[in-house]
């Protein structure tokens, strides 16, 4: 069913050619010995940890150095299960708080979707050690945005977007840019994206569509909302993209999903193409059998098979996995005029990344709205336009005045 991962990237780091080596034979299920082999090239161990870290994929290299103990250093090997412990006793402590937070929404009687997280973690690989999660996300429908945030904020959760409750005047302005608020308990140290849509540019994902193609699972006996596997596959499919899969185990989630018997393609493909998503799907397919070296007949979708649009979106999506213009990025943030450029890049990227007309125009109305806390001694204008105008200006001077701070370190 699947290749073997000899096929890895010559030009990636050694490092970065483990990890992906981890992540293959993860991937190849069937095989009865694993494949990882440690390349010629000397491993800088400390490295890759930090790549690892940076990827968030401790389970993931921990149950793979579990077959191969005898050539990985003991004390890296210990650092890495270590770290997969902590990981599994997040996700239990995630998993027991989301838990609560169905019983607090139903003695409220709203209704919600579990996005992510360890509920979809259970759905998708049948074990909370499989994979890291740092928050829960929660998708209410839009209509009880207020009503839940009273919940939230009444259980001890603390608003951590202060534009979006100092100003509540401006509220649908925020509202139309942003697709989730966020919450803080201070003592359970517990995060919460609170979401009212699954993602801010691609708008042809409706959340009262989601709702009413939602399926339930049972896990420790509680009934839970959440999302069938061909819907998620479009969800993680478009936020991975919106990211450029920065964090490979986005990507991976999007190859275990292929892998899955319970996924068919040809359904995927046409669904993304009923909500103008097919460029997500099809570069998410291509980057991971591009990376992951996937053979799956039914997913034999090649860099080549892209449009030229597509071919970029891969592209960009490649660079930022390897974080090869990361160094490059840092040495000219001093520069303005290279912001400015870059900018101008990363807008473009997002206008590409979209298929529908509606979703661009969201990305150029995003543009205009900024997430701006104003002084609390100044008034703000009651018309949006001159509202958007006057916080545009202060965007830019705050940009300019930590630029200049910026020059004057160095």
């Amino acid at each position: 069913m699947f290749s073997r991962p000899g096929a890895v990237k010559t030009s990636f780091s050694a490092e970065m050619q483990l990890l992906l080596q981890c992540c293959s034979d993860s991937l190849a299920r069937n095989s009865v010995t694993p494949s990882i082999t440690i390349s010629d090239r000397a491993i800088d161990w400390n490295r890759f940890v930090s790549l690892v870290a940076r990827h968030r994929l401790f389970p993931l290299v921990n149950r793979a150095f579990k077959q191969i103990k005898d050539v990985v250093p003991a004390a890296i090997q210990g650092e890495i299960a270590i770290q997969a412990s902590k990981n599994l006793k997040r996700m239990m402590n995630l998993a027991g708080e989301l838990k609560l937070l169905h019983r607090l929404f139903s003695a409220h009687d709203l209704e919600f979707i579990s996005l992510k997280g360890p509920l979809m973690v259970q759905q998708v690989y049948g074990d909370y050690s499989y994979r890291q999660t740092r928050d829960l996300d929660i998708l209410i429908e839009e209509q009880n945005i207020d009503r839940a945030i009273s919940m939230l904020s009444g259980a001890g959760y603390l608003l951590k977007d202060e534009y979006f409750c100092r100003h509540p005047e401006k509220r649908a302005l925020y509202m139309n840019r942003e697709n989730h608020v966020r919450f803080r308990h201070p003592d359970k140290m517990i995060f919460i994206e609170l979401h009212w849509a699954v993602s801010k540019y691609f708008t042809t994902i409706k959340t009262a569509s989601l709702f009413k193609n939602s399926t339930e699972i049972t896990v420790q006996g509680t009934l839970f909302r959440t999302c069938p596997l061909n819907d998620y596959f479009i969800i993680l499919a478009t936020h991975g993209i919106y990211h450029r899969y920065e964090l490979l185990f986005w990507l991976y989630d999007i190859a275990h999903l292929m892998s899955l018997p319970a996924i068919n393609p040809g359904e995927v493909l046409a669904h993304a193409g009923r909500l103008n998503c097919t460029t997500s799907v099809k570069v998410s397919m291509a980057l991971s059998k591009s990376l992951f070296n996937l053979n799956i007949p039914a997913f034999e979708l090649q860099k080549s098979d892209l449009t030229k649009r597509e071919q970029f979106i891969h592209d960009q999506c490649m660079i930022a996995i390897t974080g090869a213009d990361s160094s490059n990025r840092a040495e000219r943030s001093g520069d303005f005029l290279n912001t400015l450029r870059q900018g101008y890049a990363h807008q473009k990227y997002l206008v590409l990344m979209t298929d529908d007309w509606h979703s661009k125009k969201r990305v150029f109305l995003n543009m205009l709205i900024k997430p701006y806390v104003w002084e609390n001694d100044r008034k703000i204008p009651k018309s949006n336009f001159i509202y958007l105008i006057l916080t545009q200006l202060k965007w830019i001077k705050l940009a300019i005045s930590f630029r200049s701070s910026q020059s004057h370190d160095r």
